[in-house]
This record gives structure tokens, C-alpha cells and sequence, in this order.
């Protein structure tokens, strides 16, 4: 049988819930073999971080001991330049070369898609998950994806890449700029992220107005 790989990226400044607790059942619902959690080094599609590569990769560690099968990925943080998808994932197709490996995103992110570096290449080297929030308002599937679309795990399994598959999950209301703000201002963010990562930012002053 194949391998299912995910690869989900991020700037994870900080990681939080909002991030962990979606993937986790995400990783429950595909069965899925590993997953790859990738911290950008230089984002291309939004601002640089306020955490430094160090801090971020450093609270991720500390996050992903609750969940043992996630793999903190480093390659983009090791690569120079920005963090263009397309490249790193023309390093897991090497790494790779026969298994199922699946881009995961929000459908925000998806919906962008076509802004990205060299997006063409990107379903000729893995599948797509986008993630819904259940109960959310289905997004509207851009006209070149429809031909792509699978509807079961089985069907995503089977195949290497060009794939998409979209999969409503429980939302989890969690953002980034919230908890910077909150910590910035020295308020509760207890449940948002990972005891530890809290401990680790405030005994770095990291996020500190």
C-alpha cells in the first residue's frame, strides 16, 4: 500500500491549538503514515515573523510533545531564500519518490493558490487537502481543481499527487495575532497553545509590547 504523507507549513508564531488540534484529526481520519510539520523561514505570502527561526522551531518542539507522531520538518528553516513551496516540495518527491504526499491547507489558503510561486507545479508534485471548518459555508472550487477532486481517503491514497480532496473539520477560533496580542498585554491564554510554549515565550520575553 502506499504512503501517506502530510506536509503542513506554517510561520507558527507561536503554534497553537488552532493549528495542532485540527491536524491531529486530521492525521486520525486519513490514517495517515507521518506528518510533517514545516516552520517557514522567510513566509513569501505574509509578514516576517516576530519570533526568531530558533524561538519558533524551539516552541514547536515543546508543542509537539503532545503529539508524538507529528515530525518537526527543519528543511525550510535550512534553506536560504524564502520559503517557496514548490522547492520544498520538489524535495520531498526525491525523498519520497513513490508515496501518496499531501499539501495540507485552510481553504483560505487555497483559495490563494494561484498567487503562489510556480502554484502550477505544485499538483504535478503532491495532492491537496484543504481543510473546512464544519458547518462553514462550502468554498467554491476554482474551475481548474474540479477535474482534480476525490471524494475518499482511498482514492487520495491512491494516488502520488494532483489529487484534491477537501475535509470539514471541527474549527477551532485560535489565531497567532490574538495570543502575540494577549501575551503583548500580559492576559490569560491558557487553552489557546501548549503550557510549555506559554512558559518558554514568557520566560524569553518574546511577543513583550
Amino acid at each position: 500500500m502506499r504512503r501517506l504523507i502530510c506536509l503542513f507549513g506554517g510561520t507558527f508564531d507561536p503554534v497553537h491549538y488552532g493549528h495542532l488540534k485540527p491536524l491531529n484529526e486530521l492525521q486520525q481520519y486519513l490514517a495517515a503514515d507521518a506528518v510533517h510539520v514545516l516552520p517557514a523561514s522567510v513566509p513569501p505570502h505574509r509578514p516576517a515573523p516576530l519570533a526568531s527561526s530558533e524561538q519558533r522551531q524551539t516552541m514547536l518542539q515543546l508543542a509537539l510533545r503532545e503529539y508524538p507522531g507529528f515530525i518537526l520538518d527543519s528543511r525550510e528553516l535550512e534553506r536560504s531564500g524564502p520559503s517557496w513551496t514548490v522547492l520544498t516540495l520538489q524535495s520531498f518527491r526525491q525523498q519520497y519518490p513513490d508515496a501518496s504526499l499531501c499539501l495540507v491547507m485552510g481553504s483560505d489558503a487555497f483559495d490563494g493558490l494561484s498567487s503562489w510561486y510556480h502554484w502550477q507545479q505544485i499538483p504535478q508534485l503532491a495532492n491537496i487537502i484543504v481543510i473546512e471548518r464544519a458547518g462553514m459555508k462550502t468554498a467554491k472550487r476554482p474551475e481548474w481543481a474540479t477535474e482534480h477532486l476525490v471524494r475518499d481517503v482511498d482514492s487520495l491514497r491512491e494516488s502520488k499527487s494532483s489529487s484534491i480532496l477537501f475535509v470539514s473539520l471541527k474549527g477551532h477560533d485560535i489565531s497567532a495575532t490574538e495570543i502575540r496580542q494577549r501575551m503583548a498585554h500580559k492576559l490569560d491564554v491558557t487553552g489557546m497553545l501548549p503550557d510549555k510554549v506559554i512558559d518558554y515565550i514568557r520566560q524569553n520575553g518574546i511577543y513583550q509590547a
